[in-house]
């Protein structure tokens, strides 16, 4: 089998002639050849081929999983007996395990009985456990070329078709590893016309294959060790462990009640023993209708008592040791270091009924096992080929320390001139984009603008919002279980609550009946309320940021949402015109509404807003690669589709090479340009028009159903944004420009439109139909529901703080400048066109504040300075024009040092007066400030030497009051009060630091190329 041996990270067996693995194009070529050749026309030999190929695929595409391997004392229970079936003990493609002394798990084994430097090292080895090896496909950082030989070929039983010459400018369509794991193409019919256009003939995939094996053979299953999910997800393994001990309580009471109550204690304990081996069917169904697992983990309750096609009563395994006492987390962890049986040993030996019926003793592997000895070994999840393969690949980004050495070395090669993402990513990035298109599709935009989804796979229409299949919702929450909701949830609302009450009642002396009705939070403390209860928050990795960022644009750009959402605004615009006209009163019966949003969104909205919220209230603010803006960015997305417009394009398939060729890039420019219903085939594709941080929003009242539908989406993370953004960097010149941008790109969605269907829903000012639609919104989010008593005027602290923060430094900034700042701003606002453009925003941004907030009409955030004379001096700003006069009349009094007199104060206390954030002045010695951003640091050191040396030599400084300089105070305000006192009493010294300023020596040499260049001229 050279195949086999080919795929074989470690080269090929003794035997072979070869000794090294084929390269990954070859490789994937000649399993693409395998699966269009061989396997529809191989019969039984074939598809058993393909199961045993299968873990090698696995491993030479992802990396081999990092396990442990089986200890001593349990190799016993893994060798075949005579009954048994040689192939469910070794691996699929017949390679046998990895000795035990050079395992990473039997090396980690000896270590507990040395050093502790081994101990050390043992522990390093641990974290590697259940990551893949370095090396697979995925992993690679160069794009692989072929050898453009005949390897692929001799590898196949069948000829195949010539290799694919691979090139640099080739497309990722037709390289060989995309060809064989991306996701098959749907026939859809275009936008013109309702029939179906031919499509060129498309080799079969990977998964083609895995989901017919799924259907058609579902006793293929492949072990998953639970230890490679409960180090990562904690809260999944404790819900599935808290969904069988539910499982068996019930199934316990109901036998209990079967038998009238009677058998005392005894009973019991048969029951519960009897439970533990066998349960009969109409007990299990019961019970398992009614588990409900852990509060905001419906995801993974749903995963496993639904949508895995080895329910929780055939994952025997998991059964016994969650319901004999075994536990998730830590303790398994523990034990995953002294055994471990096969993960990708088939359950069944063989992939057909009619071999199963030849050899029935060889296909019958049974493991009577006591409940002991399954609470002291790890259990293993039951998956079909399918799953097993959408668990790795959704699981990959989390289990490979490959991606994040070529992130950073990506990062610092950006700072030589750029460097290209890393070929697995890339790869990874578009396999994920092929499988969304293919579990979730779009809807078919009509030029009439209706729409309709299609099944996958399949022709045929079905209804707009139709449910999800079985298998891809399984792809959507183990998306949502993977990489939205991570390591790391939010508390419930009730949790979080009751520690908003503990942290307040430790102050007070109130009891618990008070604290409940006088300490509830409102919506300015969703960020309190956010941040999680016992660990602290764990970013998920960059790829999976973006990828989760892709997925809501998939999800948002879905033309099937622009068409329920206008169904259902039309009608609760119709239903507020009838009770408007005083038609139909508001509590009518028979007012009905459907719900708007596709299931995929239904789905994913619960996880989506806890994943937007943490990232929000836990990401690093100041770094523009955190969680913070990649949360930021998609809860832009969410809350705004309508910036996504349908374009169309022609439609032209072309079957050969030279793709990108530059010839072919400008005929597809023209016929997309000339495109039209009768002279072309067309079709439509969402585009997203990417919005100006000033422009106004593009709301229509079509999307009114959508607003309210998302409600909480719209209100908690603002909330959780108006305290944070004060965390912005408003004080540098090179940050104010991208944090302004950041608040103004925020408060642009919440137009006066947006506002009022908000308030009106708020404020319970809304239909009937629009309070339905909320209704089941909050039902949606289930136990992570803010309270329907929050208001948006509860955030006006904070909206008042955050302009404060950005006049007053806006102003300051103003202030602080001098002739060159001033010239430099005026130039380049009268070369860019922006004259006046900060005034404006600022202006504009106070106009949408007080609307969002319901502030006075005269709200100013800061005191009106006077208007400036008009002129040259006003122009560079070099005038003051009587403002002294009126920063007099406005500011409380002060000393000399700047300090409040007893006076300030009492004008202060009784509002006569009020401290100006851009009244803080310098507090010190100029001389001795701190390096500013034009001056250069070594000269600064040095010209302050100089000043201090010539200062003292010339007597204008004395002795002493340098050395005072140095005496260490209290604390550093009071040696710069200290500073500023001497720098007061000094009558004249030089400040030679002004040579260290960067732009005076630029003038400085500008005046002497000038004086050097006309006297040449003038001398020659």
């Amino acid at each position: 089998m050279l195949l086999e041996e080919a795929l074989s990270s470690g080269g090929a067996s003794s035997s072979s002639t070869t000794s090294s693995p084929l390269p990954p194009s070859d490789a994937a070529l000649a399993l693409l050849s395998f699966l269009r050749d061989e396997l529809p026309a191989g019969g039984i030999s074939a598809e058993k081929r393909f199961v045993n190929l299968f873990p090698l695929i696995v491993d030479r595409a992802f990396g081999e999983l990092n396990r442990p391997q089986p200890s001593a004392t349990h190799k016993s229970s893994l060798t075949p007996g005579p009954s048994s079936s040689p192939k469910a003990i070794t691996s699929p493609g017949g390679s046998t395990y990895s000795s035990p002394a050079s395992s990473p798990s039997s090396r980690l084994e000896s270590t507990y009985t040395t050093t502790t430097a081994a101990a050390a090292a043992a522990a390093a080895t641990a974290d590697k456990l259940y990551h893949h090896a370095d090396g697979g496909w995925l992993a690679l950082t160069n794009t692989p070329k072929p050898t453009g030989g005949t390897a692929s070929s001799s590898l196949s039983s069948t000829p195949s078709s010539s290799p694919l010459r691979q090139r640099a400018t080739q497309s990722l369509d037709n390289d060989p590893i995309v060809k064989l794991l991306r996701a098959p193409n749907t026939t859809q019919p275009s936008s013109n016309n309702n029939d179906s256009y031919a499509q060129p003939p498309q080799q079969p995939t990977l998964l083609d294959a895995l989901s017919a094996e799924s259907i058609h053979r579902p006793q293929i299953k492949f072990k998953f060790p639970l230890g490679g999910l409960s180090i990562l997800f904690t809260d999944l393994i404790q819900d599935w462990k808290r969904c069988y001990v539910q499982e068996a309580e019930k199934a316990n009471a109901a036998t209990l009640a079967a038998r009238g109550g009677g058998g005392g204690g005894a009973g019991g304990g048969g029951a519960r023993g009897a439970f533990a081996t066998t349960t009969t069917t109409s007990t299990t169904t019961n019970t398992t209708a009614t588990i409900e697992g852990m509060i905001g983990k419906e995801n993974a309750t749903r995963i496993l008592y639904h949508l895995l096609l080895n329910g929780p009563n055939e994952q025997v395994e998991l059964k016994n040791y969650f319901q004999s006492g075994g536990s998730g987390g830590n303790v398994l962890q523990q034990q995953n270091l002294n055994q471990m049986s096969s993960p990708r040993a088939a359950f069944t030996a063989t992939p057909i009924k009619q071999q199963q019926q030849q050899h029935p003793q060889q296909m019958n592997t049974p493991r009577t096992t006591t409940t002991a000895a399954v609470a002291n070994s790890e259990p293993n999840i039951e998956l079909t080929m399918l799953e097993y393969y959408l668990l790795i690949f959704l699981r990959f980004p989390l289990a490979n320390q490959e991606w994040e050495i070529q992130l950073q070395d990506h990062l610092r090669r950006m700072g030589y001139g750029g460097s290209n993402i890393a070929y697995g990513q890339r790869v990874y990035s578009h396999l994920m984009t092929s499988y969304m298109n293919y579990y979730l599709p779009h809807g078919v935009h009509r030029p009439d603008g209706s729409s309709s989804n299609y099944n996958v796979g399949t022709t045929s229409v079905v209804e707009c919002g139709a449910s999800l299949d079985r298998t891809a919702e399984l792809f959507l929450r183990l998306v949502i279980e993977l990489w939205i909701e991570g390591q790391v949830s939010p508390p419930t609302l009730t949790d979080a609550i009751q520690r908003y009450r503990n942290g307040r009642s430790a102050f007070l002396s109130t009891s618990s009946s008070t604290l409940s009705s006088s300490f509830n939070p409102t919506l300015r403390d969703s960020l309190e309320l956010t941040q999680p209860l016992k660990t602290s928050n764990i970013s998920p990795p960059s790829q999976i940021q973006i990828g989760v960022l892709n997925l809501v644009r998939h999800l948002v750009s879905d033309v099937t949402v622009r068409t329920m959402v206008k169904n259902a605004s039309t009608l609760c615009q119709y239903r507020q015109t009838q009770e408007r006209d005083g038609g139909v009163s508001g509590d009518d019966d028979n007012a009905k509404i459907s719900w708007c949003l596709p299931p995929a969104m239904s789905t994913i909205q619960p996880s989506i807003f806890n994943y937007i919220r943490l990232g929000l209230a836990c990401g690093s603010i100041h770094d523009r690669r955190s969680i913070f803006h990649r949360a930021l960015e998609a809860w832009l997305v969410w809350i705004e589709p309508w910036n996504y417009v349908m374009k169309r394009r022609a439609v032209v398939v072309t079957i050969g090479s030279g793709n990108g060729s530059a010839t072919h890039r400008a005929g597809e420019f023209l016929r997309n340009a000339a495109a039209t219903v009768s002279s072309h085939r067309v079709e439509y594709y969402p585009a997203y028009v990417a919005p100006k941080p000033t422009s106004p929003s593009q709301y229509s009242s079509q999307w009114e159903a959508y607003v309210v539908s998302n409600l909480n989406l719209y209100t908690v993370p603002l909330a959780i944004f108006l305290k944070r953004a004060r965390e912005l960097d408003f004080s540098s010149t090179n940050e104010y420009p991208q944090s302004l941008e950041l608040v103004q790109r925020v408060l642009r969605v919440f137009s006066k439109q947006v506002v009022n269907v908000l308030n009106s829903v708020l404020n319970r000012r809304a239909d009937t139909l629009s309070a339905s639609l909320a209704t089941m919104h909050r039902d949606n989010l289930k136990a992570f529901c803010p309270p329907v008593s929050w208001k948006l005027t509860d955030c006006q602290l904070d909206a008042t703080n955050l302009l404060e923060e950005v006049f007053s430094q806006h102003q300051k900034r103003k202030n602080d400048m001098d002739i060159f700042d001033r010239i430099e701003a005026r130039l380049n606002a009268l070369f860019s066109g922006k004259i006046g453009s900060d005034e404006a925003a600022l202006q504009s941004l106070l106009s949408q504040v007080r609307y969002l907030m319901h502030l006075p009409q005269d709200y100013q955030v800061l005191p009106e300075e006077p208007k400036s004379s008009r002129g040259w001096g006003s122009f560079l700003g070099l005038g003051r024009d009587g403002s002294l006069l009126a920063e007099n009349m406005l500011v409380p009094e002060r000393d000399s040092s700047g300090k409040l007199t007893d006076k300030g104060r009492a004008q202060i206390h009784s509002g006569m007066r009020k401290c100006n954030p851009i009244d803080v002045h310098f507090i010190g010695d100029p001389l001795l400030a701190r390096v500013k951003t034009y001056e250069i640091p070594a000269l600064v050191e040095l010209t302050v030497k100089a000043s201090n040396y010539l200062n003292q030599k010339l007597g204008l400084v004395s002795e002493a009051d340098v050395a005072d300089g140095h005496v260490v105070d209290k604390d550093a305000l009071s040696k710069h009060y200290h500073e500023m006192e001497r720098y007061q009493k000094t009558l004249f010294r030089f400040n030679l630091r002004f040579l260290a300023d960067s732009r005076n020596i630029i003038f400085a040499y500008i005046i002497w190329w000038l004086f050097r260049t006309v006297g040449g001229f003038f001398s020659s």
